[in-house]
């Protein structure tokens, strides 16, 4: 190997290390234990894809929560992913499927606080984050 292939491969290791841009996602926990699943008819259908638009730097305090298939009406609906602000003290239980012997059950994503804070908030609600004005328009 060259030193300059050498030199190339040391320099890319170098920055993958560095921890380059990455999806910073919402504060998950497991369900809660007073959570009542539904019983569905049968299991959803593969998530989509998304375009995962989210305000660039920590300063704005968005983090990215994953869309979902909910089971609505005796079907199954795609809820997009979107960027939020996560309430302080709060985490985030994803939506979640449980086989049993003669059904199907299926637990709603939910946000809930935190069992180890005390105290604990008061409540836990999704604020969906607004892009600046600027990026609205499509211009950046």
């Amino acid at each position: 190997m060259s030193c300059f292939r050498l030199h190339c491969a040391l320099l890319g290791f170098a920055l993958a290390s560095c921890g380059g841009p990455h999806l910073v996602t919402v504060p998950t926990g497991p369900q809660p234990a007073q959570v009542v699943p539904l019983k569905v008819d049968y299991p959803p259908p593969p998530a989509k894809v998304e375009e995962i638009r989210i305000a660039r730097g920590p300063a704005s305090g968005c983090v990215w929560r994953d869309g979902y298939w909910d089971w609505s009406g005796g079907r199954w609906e795609w809820q997009d992913g979107r960027a939020v602000l996560p309430a302080k003290g709060c985490l985030y239980a994803q939506a979640k499927l449980v086989w049993n012997t003669d059904s199907l059950s299926f637990y709603r994503p939910v946000w809930f606080p935190d069992p180890t804070l005390k105290p604990p908030p008061k409540t836990c609600t999704e604020i969906a984050c607004v892009p600046p004005a600027a990026n609205r328009s499509g211009n950046e």
